[in-house]
């Protein structure tokens, strides 16, 4: 019998007792030990923003007192957390008897959040290691979206003859741009900022 649960398989080959979460923590533990027997050292976590294993392999010092690990967020958790909260405000904001969502242009529907998350995440991608380019990324996204033919908000877009932007490639072309009803793919409402 296993020993652990009464009726359990006799050939159980548990060799965890305890919480998933502490069974991260340890095996992360074993691995990063098992490393230096291999040559080479692991200094960086990769996370889906989960700190408690972070935390354990620094407080264990798995690579002595002089060698802290440091810990990089999954680009696809981030994302997904974005999307999470998206969904959670437009649930707790239509408890409240204010509609984000819905099938009006430029509401907070699944496909409009399905497709923030995504520029989001290649916002990240693209600009790794430039913090400020990121920013920028993400910001131009959110402008474009709330841009109207009365109120443009390209002023962030890249500009060229071969920009993304509807409204920039226009200017460059010296045209005068197209409506954004036509034009702006994820429009969202300027009320939701």
């Amino acid at each position: 019998m296993c020993g652990i649960r009464e009726g359990h398989i006799s050939s159980c080959a548990i060799n965890h007792v305890g919480s998933s979460c502490a069974m991260e923590q340890e095996a992360a533990l074993k691995l990063w030990q098992k490393s230096e027997d291999s040559g080479f050292r692991y200094t960086t976590l990769l996370s889906d923003g989960d700190a408690k294993t972070y935390q354990y392999l620094n407080t264990e010092e798995v690579n002595g007192p002089e060698i802290k690990i440091k810990k990089e967020e999954c680009i696809n958790h981030v994302s997904k957390r974005l999307g999470t909260s998206l969904r959670k405000a437009v649930k707790e904001w239509r408890a409240r008897g204010v509609s984000l969502g819905g099938k009006s242009r430029g509401s907070l529907k699944e496909e409009t959040i399905k497709k923030l998350s995504r520029y989001y995440q290649n916002a990240i991608r693209s600009n790794k290691g430039d913090v400020e380019a990121m920013k920028t990324a993400i910001y131009v996204t959110l402008f474009h979206s709330i841009s109207t033919d009365q109120k443009p908000q390209h002023f962030k877009c890249p500009t060229g003859k071969d920009s993304w932007c509807f409204f920039q490639a226009a200017l460059a072309r010296g045209k005068v741009p197209g409506p954004h009803v036509k034009h702006v793919k994820i429009p969202l409402k300027g009320k939701l900022i």
